[in-house]
């Protein structure tokens, strides 16, 4: 069973996730963060794919 607080992380990774692809990077060394960030978003997101 989920909790509220599981529930309320998920949407705030989520929206993590939005705003990222959202505001693309334009230079190497934004890339290389946001490619970072991402990755370590999806993967807290895995468990919650199940």
């Amino acid at each position: 069973m989920k909790s509220k607080r599981d529930d309320h992380r998920y949407q705030e990774l989520l929206e993590e996730e939005k705003e990222l692809e959202k505001n693309g990077p334009r230079e190497i060394d934004e890339m290389r963060r946001w490619k970072r960030s991402m990755g370590k978003i999806s993967e807290e997101l895995q468990p919650y794919s199940k």
